[in-house]
């Protein structure tokens, strides 16, 4: 594939994973109470292990689990997995798609740069520590207008699903496993922890039958694996500090999904917030944007 040619492919798959990554509120609010947001989230990773296995072994991509090596990152992923799906579908419920996802996007951001210097022994530099406060600063202008009407815990589900996400986004770099096989851990753990916090919360498994619900988690699971691979193969094509910037989309996508489909209508306060999130995650991107070639190839 010709540079010319694989520039606009790879910002067109980095684009259509924001888009598919931001329509998880989609499937979230439409599934509704039907599941507990740990047992929806374990059946989702079941789906998609089912779905990225088959592919794993036609590619000979496993690999041995090597768990000397690996047992801390894959230990870290487990703890992580705990708090990152349940929370965000808890929040998605009660406060909306739309702020749910900012508040996400901007923890998860805040996250790996604080899991990175903690775990991966990551520079905490100067456009990182703006981009961080900037976020926080993001966050308090979501919060303030939005507490009284959503409350304070399902915001913070966002928030603390962001950060383990961000733990979680380290903790897959770190991991002695080429992509393929790193992702499968990363579904792998997200089953057992998921699992795990559904019995510890004991939650109520579904009714099997012919509900709509199971199709919308079917939808969800489907749209988890194109978003996951747009987004690896987009990154092959494109620098990455552009596919980065174009990932904030994804915020713009979670907004326009509430108020399209589900009459969100977030305060101009909390607008101006995601506005300064966006700033704030594109940041570090920029800066790594501008100091490779300048351009998306």
């Amino acid at each position: 594939m010709s540079k010319s040619v694989k520039a606009p492919v790879g910002a067109s798959l980095v684009v259509l994973s924001s888009f598919f990554y931001a329509s998880y509120g989609i499937w979230t609010k439409l599934m509704g109470n039907f599941f507990h947001g740990y047992t929806a989230s374990a059946l989702r990773s079941v789906l998609v292990l089912l779905l990225l296995l088959p592919i794993a072994l036609l590619y000979h991509q496993m690999q041995p689990l090597s768990i000397k090596q690996n047992w801390r990152y894959v230990t870290g992923m487990l703890v992580a997995s705990s708090f990152t799906w349940g929370p965000l579908y808890y929040a998605i419920l009660h406060a909306g798609v739309g702020i749910s996802l900012a508040i996400n996007y901007a923890s998860i951001v805040i996250g790996s740069f604080i899991f990175g210097k903690l775990f991966a022994g990551e520079r905490f530099t100067a456009d990182k520590a703006l981009a961080a406060g900037l976020g926080v600063f993001g966050l308090a202008l979501i919060f303030a207008p939005s507490t009284a009407s959503l409350g304070w815990l399902s915001l913070v589900g966002a928030l603390v699903s962001g950060l383990s996400a961000g733990a979680n986004t380290v903790f897959s770099k770190k991991i002695r496993y080429n992509s393929t096989q790193s992702t499968l851990m990363l579904w792998t753990c997200s089953v057992i922890a998921n699992l795990f916090m559904a019995a510890v919360l004991r939650e109520k498994l579904p009714a099997i039958g012919l509900h709509m619900a199971w199709v919308y988690l079917l939808f969800f699971a489907v749209a988890s694996v194109v978003a996951s691979w747009a987004l690896v193969t987009g990154v092959k094509l494109i620098d990455a500090g552009a596919a980065g910037v174009l990932g904030l989309l994804e915020i713009v996508f979670g907004v326009l999904f509430g108020i399209m489909f589900f009459q969100e209508r977030p305060h101009s306060i909390a607008l101006i917030g995601m506005a300064v999130i966006i700033l704030a995650a594109a940041i570090p991107y920029v800066k790594d944007y501008n100091a490779s070639r300048g351009t998306l190839e």
